[in-house]
């Protein structure tokens, strides 16, 4: 018998797989009518940029170190950024991995690409002033129940239309993982995308809505005045 072995399996792809999704999928970028404008108005050497940006794939596939540098803060700091920006950016890079027609690098490369988004978004959104929903309970209630951990396919069709809670009853959504999008249906019409950690409060008789942004979960807990 052979001990199984406890290396990490070899990729199946190399580095000129990674340079080829780099080129195309940023060539995809350059020429967009949404993400085009920002790009070019903060990248002015595109060459030096993305051979640094294959040295940053390589070094999140393939465990290279030759990446050196912080993008997280520094594409935080752009100013007039929106989820659906962000959303347009992994809808190209999900297409690119698709047309390229290399299963591996598809399977490897597109969460990463999720994680990259979801965490932008997140510090963005700690960094930058936006419209919030309140996220603290009134003082007073008294936690009596909560619903099952959801995710996209154990979420309810009802919580994707409008509903609201009953009447004294309050709801503190808290979201576990991923991204969602929890919408006021009254108007004005409000929304939040929330992310890891962050929680809204649900009030008594107020139409809402949520909606998966990208895969994860969240969970409700209900609170009443008490007896």
């Amino acid at each position: 018998m052979h001990a199984k072995s406890s290396e990490t399996p070899t990729p199946t792809y190399t580095e000129a797989d990674i340079r080829q999704l780099v080129f195309l999928f940023y060539g995809r970028v350059r020429v967009d009518e949404l993400l085009g404008p920002i790009f070019a108005h903060h990248v002015e050497n595109w060459e030096a940029h993305l051979n640094t940006l294959c040295d940053f794939w390589s070094a999140l596939l393939l465990g290279t170190r030759r990446f050196k540098g912080a993008p997280i803060p520094r594409h935080a700091a752009l100013p007039g950024l929106s989820w659906p920006l962000f959303e347009r950016w992994l809808a190209l890079f999900y297409s690119t991995t698709s047309d390229l027609r290399h299963p591996a690098l598809k399977a490897a490369a597109d969460p990463i690409a999720q994680r990259i988004a979801t965490k932008l978004w997140q510090v963005y959104q700690s960094r930058t002033p936006m419209p919030t929903l309140p996220d603290t309970l009134p003082t007073g209630l008294e936690r009596y129940g909560q619903s099952p951990m959801f995710t996209p396919e154990s979420l309810p069709e009802a919580l994707t239309t409008s509903h609201s809670t009953r009447s004294g009853t309050w709801g503190l959504l808290r979201v576990e993982s991923g991204v969602l999008r929890f919408t006021l249906a009254t108007e004005p019409v409000t929304q939040a995308v929330l992310t890891a950690g962050q929680c809204v409060v649900i009030e008594p008789d107020v139409p809402h809505y949520v909606a998966f942004e990208l895969p994860g979960s969240f969970q409700i807990e209900f609170y009443r005045a008490p007896r």
